[in-house]
């Protein structure tokens, strides 16, 4: 009979747990960045560049993030702090799903080889002075890469970063995906496992005195 209530407490309390329902929730949004020069690499990140975040660029300190270039016919804005919108490349385009891909499986591919897929993804033309980041590593990075992959939890999103008032590169940054908290069951579902739990226990007390 204990085994029996036991059990019974066990799927009641089971049933209290709410489901986890998995979002993109964190994302920043615009506020004021910066492009570290000189690059690349970035000292930080050991990405094309590090990119610092900040909403009050007069406090310290500032969050760095791996950046990576999209556009080659545009200069970046370096060494300035600078306004800008940031939003999610989630499913917006065949060409961003491949970026999300490529930055979700770089292997042992180097910096140099990850920004030229991108670039290639992306339909950008390769500096000539990076022209040997595009090789069979690189190559076989765009021939892979999933133009309909969408990352999951745990997974790295890619977050577009867009010039607000002034004329600049766009570029990504890397972004955790993280599980959003688990939702707060409405009062009428949550009391039912409740009662159920206040019933076995009256129902083993019974028993108990019997």
């Amino acid at each position: 009979m204990k085994k029996i209530i036991v059990a019974l407490l066990v799927v009641a309390l089971c049933m209290v747990a709410p489901a986890v329902a998995v979002e993109w929730t964190d994302l920043p949004t615009d506020m004021m960045v910066l492009i570290e020069y000189p690059y690349p690499p970035g000292d930080a990140c050991g990405t094309y560049f590090d990119m610092y975040l900040d909403d009050d660029w007069d406090q310290m300190p500032e969050t760095v993030y791996p950046g990576w270039c999209v556009q080659t016919g545009v200069p970046s804005i370096k060494n300035t702090p600078y306004c800008a919108h940031l939003s999610s490349t989630l499913g917006v385009s065949g060409e961003l799903n491949m970026v999300n891909w490529i930055l979700n499986n770089k292997g042992c591919a180097t910096y140099g080889e990850i920004q030229a897929a991108i670039w290639m993804v992306m339909g950008q033309t390769i500096p000539a002075q990076y022209a040997a980041w595009d090789n069979a590593i690189s190559q076989e990075l765009v021939a892979l890469a999933d133009d309909t992959y969408v990352p999951g939890p745990s997974d790295i999103g890619a977050v577009l970063v867009e010039p607000r008032d002034r004329n600049g590169q766009k570029a990504v940054i890397e972004v955790p995906i993280k599980p959003c908290p688990p939702p707060v069951p409405e009062f009428p579902t949550m009391m039912i496992p409740v009662f159920l739990v206040g019933s076995v226990l009256v129902a083993a007390s019974v028993l108990k005195k019997e």
